[in-house]
């Protein structure tokens, strides 16, 4: 069994509210919509599985199932997303300076670095190599 149109039961649904009728059989309901009651038919099995062979079956039950169906799917809360690492404009020296030196000032060999600092330092590497270069050699690089 085929999932019916969601365009064709959103507009059964509007023609449904519409309605002031406490009785709606399929044939009425497909004269309201302008639609052949065998196509209408077929949309609606999903949800009343009798309605080809008795199309006198009242379709307003129905209502809160068809509703439940065209409703949007609630969204699932995001992960959220990692903290993009921003390397600020600070000197190469301050940051190794801060990173890898004790109290003293003498440089402490049993230091780990995480993954964020690991990628602040390559920033600023780069920025490092970028500035010595020649500003000949970086024009040519740009052309």
């Amino acid at each position: 069994m085929a999932l019916p149109n969601k365009t064709t039961i959103r507009k059964v649904v509007a023609t449904l509210k519409k309605s002031k009728l406490k009785y709606v059989p399929l044939s009425r309901l497909s004269r309201m919509m302008g639609l052949y009651s065998d196509v209408l038919g077929n949309e609606l099995v999903y949800f009343e599985p009798m309605i080809k062979l008795d199309p006198e079956i009242d379709i307003r039950p129905l209502l809160p199932k068809l509703e439940e169906y065209v409703a949007p799917a609630p969204k699932d809360p995001e992960a959220p997303k990692e903290k993009r690492v921003v390397v600020s404009k600070k000197e190469l020296s301050e940051y190794t300076y801060k990173k890898f030196t004790s109290v003293g000032g003498l440089v402490e060999r049993t230091t780990t670095l995480s993954d964020e600092d690991l990628h602040i330092l390559l920033k600023l590497v780069n920025n490092e190599v970028a500035a010595r270069k020649p500003k000949a050699k970086r024009r040519k690089k740009k052309k």
